[in-house]
């Protein structure tokens, strides 16, 4: 048996982000992975059973990814608007410098791929986000952020970032401090 190189696996996953950004993620097949990454689709078949395996290991590695990015810098300890802007910096930047990874994600959890293993993908993503999971908590028990479930908070503020990046990706409004500071505002007020 052929030893597995990590490399081309990644040259694979990476693959996928690429077909995404160009075409989106419906349009992503064995064919265009294998020619993308340069590989014969045979060779994918080592690494991967089939098109749905890539796709959902594409996104646990996106997800690691950005999740990791999302928390670098963040301290419970500071105050709860300033560690949330924190992870919002964060999270903008990621989107930014990584378009096709988080075209993507984005595509990924509106399709019927997020249904494959949703139990577990929310399990995973609850303990991955604990971080956050912690902060809003906090926020709520110091009268700061209001009482919702956490999951609609989330999702509002991950709405806010993806919002703001694609607006800047596509020239709608320029990159400057103060629109990260303008948009972080009105995510904050929101959450209030």
């Amino acid at each position: 048996m052929r030893p597995i190189d990590p490399d081309k696996r990644e040259k694979i996953l990476k693959s996928v982000y690429t077909l995404t950004g160009k075409r989106g993620l419906a349009s992503v097949n064995i064919s265009g992975i294998s020619k993308t990454a340069g590989i014969a689709a045979g060779t994918l078949y080592i690494y991967f059973k089939n098109k749905e395996e890539v796709v959902q290991l594409a996104y646990a590695a996106v997800e690691d990814k950005m999740t990791h990015a999302m928390y670098s810098g963040f301290d419970i300890n500071a105050p709860v608007r300033q560690s949330l802007k924190q992870i919002y910096i964060n999270m903008l930047n990621y989107r930014l410098k990584n378009y096709d990874e988080t075209v993507f994600i984005d595509q990924y959890v509106q399709s019927g791929y997020i249904q494959i293993n949703f139990s577990k993908q929310l399990a995973e993503y609850e303990k991955q986000n604990k971080p956050l999971y912690d902060l809003l908590e906090k926020g709520k028990q110091e009268g700061i952020i209001k009482a919702v479930d956490a999951i609609i908070l989330i999702s509002f503020f991950d709405g806010a970032v993806r919002s703001c990046s694609t607006g800047i990706i596509q020239k709608l409004f320029p990159l400057n401090q103060k629109l990260i500071d303008d948009c972080f505002d009105m995510v904050w007020r929101g959450m209030i």
